[in-house]
């Protein structure tokens, strides 16, 4: 954090050009005003060389998502969720418990790196959030691409805007404006099981991945159920609240599930177990909040997870979690 930039806004631009593709055609994308006239993407427009789409530009962020209506809800949803966290009603300096330092060491134990293997790749945030895991490795020379529908992605982008080796970019996973074998890594943590088409998503990603490249996925287990899952199956259908009485809700029920969890995560420290996350009443409601408000939420099985990876081309899976994999593509 803090660091000199890398690259050159100058050249940020035209890497942008160099990994997106129009999501309609695939054809080419071109900015609409010089990079030697703009530092960075304000308020402009950019174009598809093929088939003549306009993208817009707002914030900051290329809007390559259009109007998704069927996933309109996950979009304000989520956008809600990293704004009341922006704004201090969830957890701040740890992210699903985990510490800065936690969650740099869980992504590289995931993929099965260290931190020298990112120097000169291109790595994909797959439904980057608020931008906590990019800002964090944004320390290495590498460039990063988050995409996210969210509705509060300019937030994301201000928050990445210090740290020229990220781009945000609003976008669908189903459909990204990507080009295809571009990204040497490829991470999407708990994102797929917010579509309506898991594994059309997983389809998606692993396109994006370059062979001897890397994707990670996690998702909700099918078994056994977090006390998370467990209350929003209880509530059947949490998502149709409105927003101000699903936080109040996360926060009236997040006291007596960290109260009753405290004993267990003392004990896992004494016995040494330094990847423990550190948990808070925010840190609970953040998580009830993330399970209950998404309209979508589908779980899988470790064979069926395993499956996909092999089917698009890849192996030496890695196993992290329940059902956090990722694999290397060979083909």
């Amino acid at each position: 954090m803090g660091q000199d930039p890398i690259f050159p806004p100058e050249i940020m631009i035209h890497d942008i050009l160099d990994l997106m593709t129009c999501p309609s055609c695939d054809g080419d994308v071109y900015i609409n005003t010089s990079p030697r006239e703009e530092r960075e993407l304000v308020d402009e427009t950019m174009s598809c060389l093929r088939c003549g789409a306009c993208i817009p530009v707002k914030g900051g962020v290329p809007r390559f998502a259009g109007r998704l209506t069927d996933q309109q809800q996950i979009a304000e949803s989520f956008g809600l969720q990293w704004r009341y966290r922006e704004e201090g009603r969830f957890e701040q300096s740890t992210l699903y418990g985990l510490s800065a330092e936690q969650e740099v060491d869980a992504c590289f134990q995931a993929l099965g790196i260290t931190s020298a293997d990112l120097a000169g790749k291109t790595f994909l945030d797959a439904g980057c959030g608020d931008g906590f895991l990019l800002r964090l490795l944004s320390q290495y020379p590498a460039r990063f691409v988050g995409i996210d529908i969210h509705s509060s992605i300019v937030r994301t982008y201000e928050a990445c805007r210090p740290f020229p080796n990220i781009t945000i970019v609003e976008a669908d996973i189903l459909r990204p404006p990507l080009r295809h074998l571009s990204f040497d890594f490829v991470w999407s943590e708990g994102v797929i099981v917010h579509t309506p088409d898991p594994k059309g998503a997983f389809k998606s990603l692993s396109g994006l991945v370059k062979p001897g490249g890397k994707l990670y996925v996690w998702v909700y287990p099918s078994q056994p159920l977090s006390i998370y899952q467990r209350v929003r199956d209880l509530l059947v259908a949490p998502y149709l609240l409105p927003r101000p009485a699903l936080l109040f809700l996360t926060y009236l029920l997040a006291l007596p599930i960290f109260l009753a969890a405290k004993p267990y995560a003392a004990w896992k420290r004494r016995r040494g177990s330094a990847a423990v996350p550190k948990s808070s009443v925010r840190t609970v409601a953040f998580g009830l909040y993330d399970n209950l408000s998404p309209r979508y939420q589908t779980r899988h099985t470790v064979d069926e997870v395993a499956g996909w990876f092999k089917e698009f081309g890849f192996s030496q899976l890695i196993q992290t979690g329940l059902i956090g994999f990722s694999g290397t593509k060979t083909s």
